[in-house]
């Protein structure tokens, strides 16, 4: 009995060391920052509310501070106050987070709000550009092109943030010819855990650079890109087939002609998807060439469906013009002349590999999905090696995209909307056993576990090496959000220096204190 009263007197003790940091660990961040004229907006500020609001309103999460800094050394000084308060760090550029990480993904974060850094230098004659990472993709797109009539591969909406898309994946209709945004990184400026500032690329700092190309969020705040543009393209072919299929078999036969044409036949030229819904099987997509020769590039994905398009159409763009063609209802790709609007969604994604095409069985019970064409012989982004960046599925044919809005894209979000989703992924994945599928970590699930998204967003042998990167350049996991790669081993002297500057213990040390208590109770009872 003298042995577990010792034991249970040390863990109180620990306790007491530790826990009470976390009440005052939000009035030290607070005037830590205001202490750096970083201007926080905390819980008691006017604009508390509107600034920490989600794209994706079925999340709210109550951020400690938010800050806008102007320019790297900002950075940093946030970063170092948060460290010294024991406050986890989020980065938001665009805020389009389906997982709302923007703002922490869960309470607690200090959120750094990217949007001032938003300069761009496009050097033409050597087919380069610099951007700040709170820049969002239409507005980038705009400086490309006036900039001497550059492009790059992106996704579509003009408002995502570019220094969350690069950090995640950062695929587009180009991306077949050109790759995925990231692949066309060349350094990048990062603010680390230690609040230093450093440049990653090839040549320096490798891991870091390996790293913050696909899982970025988890490693740093990286506040500009330097990236290899391409000139854009003066002829871009939109088209669009609508079909509606008869009955299931139908539907299945014309998936399948899809899914082949784009393993075998698919130019990389040719970027395209295809929307299943409402009964109407709808492909479109860009071929980014001369019109005179669509017709040759396409014809046989039309021999090989089974029916006949109810409509179609086929136009031809400039660069701008294809964007804004592709931008939707969003419109004009400068993002100032309107703000952005919110939805209230969940979505999961599939990635379906080159080896493993579904079969019939597996396309019988779904029939709402988005699916992306990515790979095939000629793609650009199947081209780059696995481990070459944190981003590995470069063996993917196409990805599906599940998603599902409330009916006027406001809260409340139905009480079967998970399900529902849940169910059309399912229903692919029960009838491929064997298969392991992978996820698109840019279509972030925040229903996944961290293990769970780890393993489907990156791949073992990657989570292996970023869990090494992580503990050499963030060994307390201050960049900490429900799915972030942490470090295998918090160093003790990292708990030891936390403690003695007054600092509330992270996500990781938290996980110490309850591993301790674990083993100290089953020692107590071993003991008895």
């Amino acid at each position: 009995m003298a042995i577990r009263g010792n034991l249970l007197e040390i863990i109180v003790l620990f306790l007491s060391t530790h826990l009470p940091f976390v009440a005052s660990a939000s009035a030290t961040l607070t005037s830590c920052l205001s202490s750096a004229n970083l201007q926080p907006i905390s819980s008691s500020s006017a604009n508390y509310t509107a600034d920490s609001l989600a794209f994706n309103r079925r999340l709210s999460y109550k951020p400690t501070d938010i800050v806008f800094p102007t320019n790297n050394q900002d950075v940093a000084s946030a970063i170092n106050c948060a460290s010294q308060a024991g406050v986890k760090v989020a980065a938001r550029s665009g805020g389009h987070s389906y997982a709302a990480n923007g703002v922490g993904g869960e309470d607690g974060s200090l959120v750094i709000d990217l949007k001032n850094l938003n300069s761009v230098q496009v050097t033409a004659s050597n087919q380069t550009a610099v951007f700040g990472t709170g820049i969002h993709l239409g507005d980038l797109a705009l400086a490309l092109f006036n900039g001497g009539e550059q492009a790059m591969a992106h996704g579509t909406c003009p408002y995502i943030g570019t220094g969350g898309h690069l950090g995640c994946g950062s695929f587009g209709l180009p991306s077949r010819l050109w790759g995925l945004a990231l692949d066309a990184v060349i350094e990048a400026q990062v603010v680390l855990a230690n609040g230093s500032i450093v440049t990653a690329s090839s040549t320096e700092n490798q891991d870091v650079f390996f790293a913050i190309r696909g899982a970025a969020p988890s490693f740093g705040v990286i506040t500009s890109f330097t990236v290899k543009t391409q000139s854009a393209p003066a002829s871009n072919v939109f088209f669009n087939y609508v079909f509606s299929p008869l009955n299931v078999t139908a539907a299945i036969e014309t998936f399948l002609a899809y899914q082949n044409f784009g393993a075998n036949n698919a130019l990389r030229t040719l970027g395209m998807n295809v929307v299943l819904g409402n009964g109407d099987f709808e492909m479109s997509g860009v071929f980014y060439g001369p019109i005179s020769n669509f017709t040759a590039v396409i014809q046989p994905l039309l021999d090989a469906v089974p029916q006949q398009p109810k409509s179609q159409s086929v136009k031809t763009y400039n660069w701008l013009g294809i964007l804004q063609q592709l931008a939707g209802s969003d419109g004009s790709l400068n993002t100032s002349t309107k703000a952005d609007v919110s939805d209230t969604f969940y979505a999961k994604s599939l990635m379906v590999d080159e080896d493993a095409p579904l079969t019939k069985t597996a396309l019988q019970s779904f029939f709402q999905l988005f699916v992306d064409l990515w790979g095939g012989s000629s793609s650009a982004v199947n081209a780059v090696p696995s481990n070459e960046t944190a981003f590995s599925h470069r063996s993917t044919l196409y990805t599906f995209q599940f998603y599902a809005s409330s009916s006027n894209s406001a809260p409340p979000y139905p009480s079967d909307g998970i399900s529902f989703v849940d169910g059309m992924v399912s229903s692919i994945t029960s009838n491929m056993s064997g298969t392991d599928f992978g996820m698109y970590s840019c279509y972030v699930d925040p229903q996944l576990s961290a293990a769970e998204a780890q393993k489907v967003y990156y791949g073992n042998a990657t989570i292996t090496r970023l869990q090494n990167i992580k503990s050499q350049v963030d060994p307390t996991n201050l960049f900490s959000f429900p799915q972030a790669i942490e470090t295998v081993l918090v160093p003790e002297s990292s708990t030891k220096s936390a403690a003695r500057r007054g600092a509330a213990p992270s996500a990781a040390q938290l996980g110490v204190v309850s591993a301790l208590l674990t083993f100290m109770l089953e020692t107590v009872h071993h003991s008895w």
